[in-house]
């Protein structure tokens, strides 16, 4: 998690002035270094009111209320007024069943740059891992790099930098 961490505030420079939209936000976990690096807005989005409610709190803690607003929403029915400067969108692909769908909103709230993950189908864990989430009821999904490149293609983006990341595709995407 903290390579990813390291790669996503090195893919948003310069962060100075502008606006980040992170989704699967979670705690807000990339939330609050992008606000403290220099992000003057950042909204954390995720479906799961649990995840919001932490995000908040820690928000007041570390006295980033201010820059960084936190909402309860499912991505697809998220709207902004007018698109964000950088879109994060790390570790969310492993559980998105219709990952163009989802891309193709993504471009829509893209005005700079978008910053993406995907799980590798070419490790030996991810069928293991496949296993392990599907019998918990949680379906995972895995990418090859073509994949992933004819997706970006077909909604809109251009791929600037895409490499692995041990099990994973890390992706910068205009």
């Amino acid at each position: 998690m903290q390579e990813r961490l390291k790669l996503t505030l090195e893919a948003c420079e310069p962060l100075q002035g502008k606006s980040v939209l992170d989704v699967g936000c979670g705690t807000g976990r990339f939330c609050f270094p992008l606000a403290e690096k220099g992000a003057e807005r950042v909204v954390g989005v995720d479906f799961a009111e649990a995840m919001i409610t932490g995000a908040r709190s820690l928000a007041e803690q570390k006295k980033l209320a201010d820059k960084c607003r936190f909402e309860c929403v499912d991505i697809m029915r998220f709207e902004a007024e007018q698109p964000f400067d950088y879109v994060i969108a790390v570790g969310l692909f492993d559980y998105i069943k219709d990952a163009r769908r989802l891309m193709h909103k993504l471009r829509k709230l893209t005005r700079i740059k978008a910053i993406m993950t995907f799980p590798r189908a070419d490790t030996w864990r991810a069928p293991l891992r496949k296993v392990r989430l599907t019998v918990m009821g949680c379906p995972v999904y895995f990418y090859t790099e073509r994949r992933v490149r004819d997706h970006l293609m077909i909604t809109g983006f251009s791929v600037s930098n895409l490499h692995k990341v041990g099990k994973l595709y890390f992706v910068e995407a205009t």
